[in-house]
């Protein structure tokens, strides 16, 4: 392990719940200096396609992502999470994904290893379709359990996409909790954080 690794860790979770004790748990395991960087205390406003930073590799809009992006092209690893809204990431995510256009365009983040995590949270009355819904029931039927994971799984490819095909960063790993239970993943979150470093 080297010692002067720098890790940042950007969690798209608008409370400091779950996908923090995820994102947490892996930069805590790879034993490295870290931050965590939650989004939802900094102000990032949303891309407006104005296309100022094609030639400049820039932002003109002046906020908190610049100094996020100064620091995401200083480190050599990250930790990207988000809970799943709508089997997506969340908006604040999605934002701070559209805000990393000018590091697209310089290529400053090619090549960096990458981990993921995601949560999903299916409880009782949560939403209209799940009226009645048991988690722990749905979670002894296989069917059920694949159909819940689908969502989680599918915002998890959003984030791989957007860090392979895009940044061209290296995916190590992935973890994703779809019972919102993180802790009992905290094991594989542990093995994740030490391969991003190893």
């Amino acid at each position: 392990m080297v010692k002067d690794y720098k890790i940042i860790g950007i969690s798209g979770s608008p409370r400091n719940k779950n996908t923090n004790f995820m994102i947490k748990t892996v930069l805590e395991a790879t034993g490295c200096n870290y931050e965590l960087i939650n989004l939802k205390d900094k102000n990032i406003k949303p891309c407006t396609a104005c296309e100022g930073c094609y030639k400049t590799h820039k932002c003109i809009v002046k906020d908190d992502m610049q100094k996020i992006s100064q620091k995401l092209e200083k480190v050599d690893a990250i930790v990207l999470g988000s809970p799943t809204y709508f089997a997506n990431v969340t908006g604040i995510m999605k934002n701070f994904i559209d805000r990393c256009l000018p590091l697209y365009l310089s290529e400053k983040l090619k090549g960096k290893n990458v981990a993921l995590v995601s949560v999903g949270n299916f409880g009782k009355n949560e939403v209209r379709y799940l009226d009645g819904f048991d988690i722990k029931e749905a979670m002894k039927d296989p069917k059920k359990r694949i159909k819940l994971g689908k969502t989680i799984k599918r915002c998890m490819d959003i984030m791989k996409f957007f860090c392979t095909n895009h940044m061209e960063m290296k995916v190590v790993g992935s973890v994703i909790s779809i019972n919102s239970d993180p802790e009992s993943k905290k094991n594989s979150l542990i093995k994740l954080g030490r391969k991003l470093v190893g």
